[in-house]
């Protein structure tokens, strides 16, 4: 009995510590939330009382807001940019629609007349949105939360600023009617093209008073302030309409329209006025320049066309001369050659752009090719192919390559081979890295990629390098069977000159507001030791070869070069990339021709190649930028890895074995070789014993040196292992292919 009794009584006190806890752990509850909200409550007024002290000078602060251009300006604070001669038709309220201020309303803000300022369904929404999705889906102004954006002028995203807005928002709709605000947002917000307020819009964009817009033209108008320079009608014809069709229908859920006249909203055509260029904004000087600078500043989230901003870059306008005029030149000295267009950028070793030009007549194609093209690179891609290499330990400089011709089988039925040519067109022989570089072998190159593998080269030069564009990790990839942007290859080629440190291109140096305090500061973005310092040294050597013996010897004029050459398929693209000591390099020409209502690239003169056309370009613009610079001229010292070539005579130089006239490289691959060769054995090993002949064998004619299977005799075939080369009379020379090895079936 008495234990029954205690066990009750336990039962009432387990509950009751239960019950205690959960008092503690709500009253805590309570008094962190009450906590958070008073601190909250306290920063708010804090704001608040900030607010109250704008409000006074609101008009003035938007008047003087409004007069103040933006400018994005060179190194020595030359305008490049101007966002100026503001278009403004100021309107009354009484004068505005209700089709317009519906359709701003549905666009902007459909609960305006119901919120003091804040719309906090608005804001609850988007904040589980968000908090569902992970990041910030939707935003949440109000027209009065822009109006005080406007005022608060700081682009920066950050809680501290929208806190400021919102409190702004609340002090603006104590002091002024809907009505007011209304007017207010409707004269001062930015539609693009210059134009401010709804009616400057409406005439810019349509020829039209306010009365005589349509209700399609309305919605489209309403919805131009999210993206003004990025998706108005002239800009994106596309987006706009879409936009339109959006705000219809919110229009029509909030019962602003009926379904007959969203319908008929829905079916009208846009029909614009002739764009009027430079009516809100002027390119003064390097328009390539200023619209990759305006596409960084987007993708930082910074909108300079509201007025007030300076944005300051490193350009060098007196480099900048230097290059625009030496493309044009090029260009029209080449016409002979199917030359009709360029592209040259200048980097220093702060990643710091000096100088860009992204075409030839900015009048005519707008396209920037330095940060927008896609081209393939050609031979100009070998050094990252080559570094590849050497990082892992079996190739060198110095080493021997086979020369013998290279043909891949068909990777699939119907596929044709694969012959990588060389552009001499002489085979056989070892030759040593460095030959094969200076004089852009394909066959070697090739060659190495495939011992090396395509994979991890592919991986290694976007990893390391610094390369986004997609590197297929197929052979072809070894002579520039990829689209990458003269940027990328900018980014790419730093390594090389800062000795195995990448830095990042830069076009902004820092933008300061309208408040004249500094919103952003962009300084150098290095990537330590992404090469080793021998390979860097090793490559650093073989590129000042390319230019003092190789195939661009044109580039001998520049004090301290080095570089790579570089041609594509059909001779659609010619490149020259290289560096000094303290500035980069990278120049490209190409056949540009309109077709339609596009641009294409067909094939120059099979005579333009990055070793006669663009290393031509690349010499006088780099000699000058180098003199503005005050970059001197040094010994350039012999590597202390330097030995003889391996499989060369000690006796006879590299350049008198290997010369091509003209010392130009082969055009990579034609379109059709663009397949994916098999699995690829290792690389044929260097024939014990033999050398290489001279370019000019004495008393020689009649023999030929051809490399055979070792076991059957025959000409080596792709899976043949080992080879030997040997020398036959022409008339005894093995004429047919191995059928001994295959795959799985390599000898050994």
């Amino acid at each position: 009995m008495a234990t029954a009794k205690a066990a009750s009584g336990r039962k009432p006190n387990v509950k009751q510590r239960r019950f205690r806890v959960l008092k503690l752990v709500v009253a805590y509850g309570f008094l962190l939330g009450l906590v958070g909200a008073t601190a909250c409550g306290v920063y708010f007024a804090g704001k608040l009382r900030e607010a109250n002290a704008m409000i006074p000078t609101l008009p003035a602060v938007m008047e003087e807001l409004s007069l103040q251009p933006s400018v994005i300006v060179a190194a020595d604070g030359t305008e490049l940019y101007r966002v100026t001669n503001e278009y403004r038709k100021p309107v009354e309220y009484d004068n505005i629609p209700q089709l317009v201020i519906d359709a701003t309303l549905a666009a902007e803000d459909k609960r305006f007349f119901q919120h003091s300022g804040i719309d906090y369904m608005s804001l609850a929404g988007m904040l589980m949105e968000s908090a569902g999705e992970g990041r910030v889906t939707r935003g949440a102004s109000t027209l009065t939360m822009q109006i005080a954006k406007r005022v608060y002028t700081s682009p920066v995203k950050s809680m501290d600023r929208k806190v400021q807005d919102m409190a702004l928002a609340v002090v603006i709709e104590r002091q002024l009617a809907k009505w007011q605000i209304l007017e207010l947002y409707l004269n001062q917000v930015y539609y693009g093209e210059g134009a401010y307020g709804i009616q400057a819009a409406a005439d810019v964009y349509f020829g039209k008073t306010l009365d005589e817009l349509t209700l399609g033209e309305a919605a489209l108008l309403a919805r131009c302030v999210r993206r003004p320079s990025r998706e108005n009608p002239f800009v994106n014809e596309d987006k706009a309409r879409e936009n339109r069709d959006l705000v219809l229908a919110i229009m029509l859920e909030e019962q602003m329209i009926t379904r007959d006249e969203y319908e008929a909203a829905l079916r009208e055509t846009i029909t614009l006025k002739k764009r009027a260029f430079g009516s809100g904004a002027r390119r003064l000087a390097a328009p390539y320049f200023v619209d990759a600078v305006l596409d960084e500043l987007a993708k930082n989230g910074i909108d300079i066309s509201e007025g007030g901003y300076r944005v300051e870059t490193a350009l060098d306008p007196r480099m900048q001369a230097v290059a625009e005029k030496q493309v044009v030149e090029t260009v029209r000295a080449n016409k002979n050659l199917r030359v009709a267009t360029g592209a040259f950028l200048v980097m220093n070793r702060r990643g710091e752009i000096l100088a860009m030009v992204g075409g030839v007549d900015y009048e005519r194609n707008q396209y920037n090719m330095t940060t927008q093209g896609r081209r393939q690179p050609g031979s100009s891609f070998k050094p990252f192919v080559y570094a590849t290499a050497f990082e892992t330990g079996s190739w060198s400089p110095t080493k021997g390559v086979s020369n013998a011709r290279l043909t891949y089988p068909p990777a699939f039925p119907g596929a044709k081979p694969w012959t990588v040519h060389n552009s001499s067109d002489k085979y056989g022989g070892h030759v040593s890295i460095r030959t094969a570089f200076a004089f852009s072998y394909n066959v070697c190159a090739v060659r190495v990629m495939e011992a090396t593998g395509a994979s991890r080269v592919a991986s290694f030069a976007a990893t390391n390098f610094g390369f986004e564009s997609k590197l297929d990790p197929v052979l072809p990839l070894a002579l520039g069977a990829t689209a990458v942007s003269p940027l990328e290859m900018a980014r790419g080629y730093s390594v090389f000159m800062l000795g195995g440190d990448r830095v990042e291109p830069r076009l902004i140096t820092r933008v300061i507001g309208p408040d004249k305090e500094v919103l952003r500061s962009f300084q150098p973005e290095y990537t330590r030791n992404v090469l080793s310092a021998a390979v860097a040294e090793q490559m650093d050597y073989l590129m000042r070869s390319v230019v003092t013996s190789g195939t661009g010897t044109a580039a001998k004029s520049v004090a301290n070069a080095r570089g790579k050459t570089g041609t594509t398929s059909d001779n659609r693209d010619a490149w020259f990339c290289g560096y000094t000591d303290e500035l980069l390099g990278i120049g490209w020409v190409a056949n540009e021709q309109r077709e339609g209502d596009r641009w294409v690239y067909p094939p120059m003169h099979p005579r333009a190649f990055g070793g006669t056309v663009t290393v031509k370009m690349w010499a006088p613009i780099m000699g000058a930028c180098q003199k503005l610079l005050g970059e001197e001229a040094r010994e350039f010292e012999t590597p202390r890895w330097m030995g003889n070539w391996d499989d060369e005579p000690a006796d006879i130089r590299p350049a008198e074995q290997d010369v091509v006239e003209p010392p130009v490289e082969e055009p990579p691959i034609r379109e059709e070789d663009l397949i994916q060769p098999p699995v690829t054995p290792p690389l044929t090993p260097p024939a014990t014993g033999e050398t290489r002949p001279s370019a000019e064998p004495r008393n020689e004619s009649e023999y030929v040196y051809v490399e055979v299977c070792a076991e059957s005799g025959r000409q080596a075939g792709f899976y043949c292992s080992p080879t030997l080369r040997k020398r036959f009379l022409a008339s005894e020379a093995p004429t047919t292919v191995c059928r001994v090895h295959g795959p799985g079936r390599s000898g050994g």
